[in-house]
This record gives C-alpha cells, sequence and structure tokens, in this order.
C-alpha cells in the first residue's frame, strides 16, 4: 500500500482525521507557497536594496566633488576585501585596487566581467566627470539570499504549529458531538428520548434530527409491542381461569387413576401458563411509561411481605425462606415496584432452588447505596451466561423448573427505571447472589434481625 492510500485510508476512518488532515495539507501548501512567495520578494528587495546604495554612493561622491583618479576604496574595504565597493572614474588608468571597465559604458545599472569575477556596476555622469560605483555580485546574490532567508524560517517554523493548532481546533469544534455520543452511550436500551439539538452545530443537525425522527418511530413501534404483550396477556387470563376452574372441578369425581394422573399434569400445565401470563403482565408494565410513586420506605418491610406472599411456594417445595440480615436505612423508591422486582427476584430462585434448599434475602446499608441480595443454593449460572439470563425467555438448557425466563428480564427493566442496577454473581460455597443496589442517603443506626 502506497504512503498516499495509507494516508487516505487512515484520515477516512475518522472525521476528526479527515478534517485535520485536509487542515494541515491546506496550512502546508499555503503555507511553503507565501514562504516561496516572501522569499522571491525579500531576495529582490535585498538587490534592489544594494542597488540604492550603489547610487547613494554616486550621488554623494558627485556631491563631494572628489573624484577618484583612478579607483576609490572606502574605508574597512582592507578589513573586509570581500565586501568592498570599488569607486572609479570611467576612463582613467586603473589602479591595483580598480577595475577593467569599458569606457563607453552608458549611464545606469550593468553587470561586467573583470578579474574573473562578475560586478554590478553603477554609472552616472556628473559635472566633472564620469564615475562607476561597482560591486561583485555573489556577494551580492550571498546577501539576498541570508535577508531573504530570515524572512522564510519564520514562515516554515509556523507550519508545524498552525497544522498542532488546526489539530486542536478541529477536537474543540468536535467536542459537541463527542458529549453527544457520551450521553447516548449512558443510556439505558429503554431510554429513546430524543437527542438534545441546542448547540448542535448547524451542519449536524440533520443527522441529529433524523436520529431523533429515528427514536421515536423505535418508541412507537416498542410501545406497540409492549401493548400487544399485555392485551395478549390480559385476555389469556380470562380462559386460563376458566379451565383452571373446570379442571378443579373434576376433584370430587370418581376417576381412574390414569385419569388422576393426567388430570394432575394438566393442573400443572394451567399453574405454569397463568404464571407465564402473569409475568408477561409485569414485564409489559415494567416496560411501560408508567408513573413512578416516590416514597420513603424502610426496604426491610417490603423484604417480608415478599417473603410472606412467597412462603407457600417455598414451604411446598421445603425450602428455608427467610431475612437473614437487614440494616436501618430509609430509601426514595417505587414500593410497588420494589415490591415486585424483589418478588420476581425470590420467585426465580424458589424455583430454581432444588427442594430442601435456602433462600436467604438481605438488606445492607453500604455507603451512599443500598443493597438487597437474594442468595439461593441452586445449582448457580456459568459465569459466561450471567449476562445473557437477563434476557426475556431465555432460560438455562437442561433446567426442569417451571419457570418462563421472564423473571430476571423483568427485574432488570424496574431496576433501570428505579436507578438502580441489578447484577448477578456466583456464591463462593454454591448458588447465586442477585445483588439489587439503588443510590440512597442510608441512616447511620443498624440494626440485625433473623427470621
Amino acid at each position: 500500500m502506497s504512503p498516499l492510500v495509507a494516508m487516505r485510508h487512515w484520515g477516512a476512518q475518522s472525521l476528526l482525521r479527515r478534517l485535520w488532515l485536509w487542515m494541515t495539507v491546506s496550512v502546508v501548501a499555503v503555507g511553503l507557497g507565501t514562504a516561496a512567495l516572501s522569499y522571491f520578494f525579500g531576495y529582490q528587495e535585498a538587490n534592489e536594496l544594494q542597488d540604492a546604495q550603489l547610487r547613494q554612493i554616486a550621488s554623494l561622491v558627485h556631491r563631494w566633488g572628489n573624484f577618484p583618479d583612478s579607483a576609490l576604496n572606502p574605508a574597512g574595504a582592507d578589513v573586509d576585501k570581500d565586501a568592498r565597493i570599488v569607486v572609479q572614474r570611467l576612463g582613467a588608468p586603473v589602479g591595483p585596487q580598480g577595475l577593467q571597465l569599458p569606457a563607453h559604458l552608458a549611464d545606469g545599472m550593468h553587470v561586467v566581467q573583470s578579474g574573473g569575477h562578475a560586478w554590478r556596476v553603477f554609472v552616472r555622469q556628473g559635472d566633472q566627470g564620469r564615475i562607476a560605483v561597482a560591486q561583485r555580485t555573489d556577494l551580492r546574490t550571498d546577501a539576498a539570499i541570508d535577508s531573504a532567508q530570515r524572512t522564510l524560517f519564520p514562515l516554515l517554523a509556523l507550519i508545524p504549529l498552525l497544522a498542532l493548532l488546526s489539530a486542536w481546533v478541529v477536537r474543540r469544534a468536535l467536542r459537541p458531538l463527542r458529549q453527544m455520543a457520551q450521553g447516548v452511550d449512558a443510556r439505558s436500551e429503554s431510554d429513546l428520548q430524543p437527542l438534545p439539538e441546542a448547540d448542535v452545530p448547524q451542519e449536524v443537525l440533520p443527522f441529529v434530527r433524523s436520529i431523533n425522527r429515528l427514536l421515536q418511530r423505535l418508541h412507537a413501534a416498542m410501545e406497540q409491542q409492549r401493548r400487544f404483550v399485555a392485551d395478549a396477556a390480559h385476555e389469556l387470563r380470562t380462559p386460563i381461569a376458566v379451565l383452571s376452574m373446570q379442571v378443579d372441578n373434576l376433584g370430587p369425581l370418581q376417576l381412574e387413576p390414569e385419569a388422576r394422573t393426567r388430570i394432575g399434569a394438566l393442573q400443572q400445565g394451567l399453574r405454569r401458563a397463568r404464571a407465564v401470563v402473569e409475568q408477561l403482565l409485569s414485564l409489559a408494565r415494567s416496560q411501560g411509561e408508567q408513573s413512578t410513586a416516590w416514597q420513603h420506605i424502610d426496604p426491610a418491610q417490603v423484604v417480608r411481605e415478599v417473603i410472606t406472599d412467597l412462603l407457600p411456594l417455598a414451604e411446598s417445595r421445603n425450602i428455608d425462606l427467610g431475612l437473614d440480615h437487614a440494616d436501618a436505612a430509609q430509601m426514595r423508591t417505587d414500593p410497588a415496584q420494589l415490591y415486585t422486582l424483589l418478588r420476581n427476584a425470590v420467585d426465580n430462585a424458589l424455583r430454581y432452588t432444588p427442594e430442601g434448599g435456602r433462600v436467604d434475602l438481605r438488606v445492607l446499608a453500604a455507603e451512599g447505596a443500598l443493597v438487597i441480595e437474594v442468595q439461593d443454593t441452586g445449582p448457580g449460572i456459568p459465569p459466561e451466561l450471567l449476562e445473557q439470563v437477563f434476557e426475556p425467555f431465555v432460560r438455562l438448557p437442561g433446567t426442569e423448573s417451571e419457570g418462563s425466563g421472564l423473571g430476571l428480564s423483568i427485574v432488570r427493566q424496574i431496576a433501570q427505571r428505579l436507578g438502580g442496577k441489578v447484577t448477578l454473581l456466583n456464591a463462593p460455597g454454591g448458588g447465586l447472589i442477585l445483588r439489587y443496589v439503588q443510590p440512597v442517603a442510608p441512616l447511620t443506626a443498624a440494626r440485625s434481625a433473623q427470621n
């Protein structure tokens, strides 16, 4: 790959790089062009200045009337012979310091070869005769080049500084886009609020508005899907309840053992279907735009209500369910949504814990946050699946519980709505820990409760 192709590929990967690259190319091109013009004009100006010096010397010699008989060496010429300026009368005998100049040279500027060097000669006619003021052209050229370089070097040194400055300007100009990207990355997957259009550059505003229209369409599609799930689950509740009632009415009848076995399997299936319908309704509510009734409550009281409601399920499976530890703390939350979150978490733990196991709940007041843990003695979850199980309808392979794969999805949806975070981790001694963390201002006092 050629360097030019590699540079274009590098610049195409980033808008910042592309802008900086083109600005740098423009700065270098303009800088080099300006430097070339500055060098040219500086060189020309130095030559013109030296020609003006020859004219001034000739004018001074005519004004003083002190014409040299052959050649006149200015003071200091013996110190720096290479920089000397020769003044001599045309047509007069030439001394050791003089130049062999044609006597018929016209007035004005000339370039004459003499003594193996080229000389810049100015000839002037005066009242007392004609004189020539001469200087070597190579010395003049060196002086002109030196003068031009003095104007060239600052411009060349300014080019890399302008390239760095352009990179800083481009990065600063794109800061609103980076801040917008960071804000979008910090959103949850359920947050489809439009992007702010304030302080957005005019060039990017059409793109931002297109994204906002896309977010609106996504929001409408998700809301339609949520309503469909809620309506379908609501419509299924009545027929499932009727079927359950009809099956329960078969209990007093005298039936064959095989028939009773099949009726028991049917009742189990109906219970599972009813549980799935209830969780679908909970999932639809957690994804909807229901209002949040914020209150300051004692989370331990909500935990006790969940334990009381699910205690029959725990007893039916011979599982020890209780509140292991509770710190005194107040948290600002929605009690109903917190109850739904904890109920689904505990229900999930009870269904996946083997009979005779244990499910413990803890309320811990950490620094600046409140932690609620649900720990079971079940089989745990492989580490690579700890995040995957939060997706709807995802169940671990090989499990025989009656779960529907919606409980943990509901837990995460509600946690995000309440501003908290839920995580799963395998307990060191076996089992699984579901940890819900919500920022609060806990009380300093603490208490422990055993159940």
